[in-house]
């Protein structure tokens, strides 16, 4: 009868071991599905700072490229502003409306002959 027993007993413990081993494979298959899906969402994360940070970098880069371009055109519009009000200062003056009457409209004063050379038509080609 003691034999009986000891024999029950071992089976009981080891169906007990049994229990305790499976609860211990649940909990590393948790754990384990658990850091996948950590690993997958933390993936994501980083390709999507990547992508952002690659993204931004062109955007820098390209909108770089706009303000030279635009400061360049500031820079020669400015220029050319400065140089129409020179030239309207000029134009403003008597002497300056007189100037421009004489080159650009071909008028003479008072006293004055108008003398315009043609050239011939092989010259002007040249």
């Amino acid at each position: 009868m003691n034999h009986r027993l000891i024999t029950f007993t071992a089976k009981k413990s080891s169906m007990t071991n049994s229990g305790n081993q499976k609860k211990q494979i649940r909990k590393i298959y948790r754990k384990r599905v658990y850091y996948f899906c950590l690993t997958i969402v933390l993936s994501v994360c980083l390709l999507q700072f990547m992508y952002g940070s690659l993204y931004n970098f062109t955007k820098f880069i390209v909108l770089n490229r706009q303000i030279d371009k635009l400061e360049e055109l500031n820079k020669n519009s400015i220029e050319k502003n400065n140089k129409l009000k020179t030239q309207l200062k000029v134009y403003s003056s008597h002497k300056g409306i007189e100037e421009l009457a004489r080159n650009n409209l071909k008028m003479v004063g008072k006293d004055e002959v108008l003398v315009l050379i043609k050239g011939d038509k092989q010259t002007r080609k040249d």
